[in-house]
């Protein structure tokens, strides 16, 4: 996941948990369904890896946008997958174009 993300991660959820104890780290990893623990290493930028089913759980819980979330993670959507799938020269057009 790396630093970046977790450090945003744990920002977006100290902010809302100032106003809203549910935010805690324990409460929001239980819903997420994954161990507080986890969660705190996602957040501190250690080694810990979060499926797209969790990332996208995560961005319901903070109320972010579950694409920015995943690119931030460095993963992209299913459905972003099956879309480059079926049009990659599309995707790839833009990239030689930026040269």
């Amino acid at each position: 996941m790396g630093k970046l993300f977790g450090d945003y991660i744990r920002k977006k959820r100290e902010t809302l948990r100032r106003d809203n104890s549910e935010y805690s780290i324990r409460k929001v990893a239980k819903r997420m369904g994954i161990h507080h623990s986890y969660l705190s290493k996602v957040e501190r930028g250690e080694p810990a890896a979060l499926t797209e089913k969790r990332i996208l759980a995560l961005a319901e819980e903070l109320g972010e946008d579950s694409e920015l979330l995943l690119a931030m993670s460095g993963k992209v959507s299913e459905d972003t997958r099956r879309a480059i799938f079926k049009s990659p020269d599309f995707f790839t057009a833009g990239a030689s174009c930026q040269e």
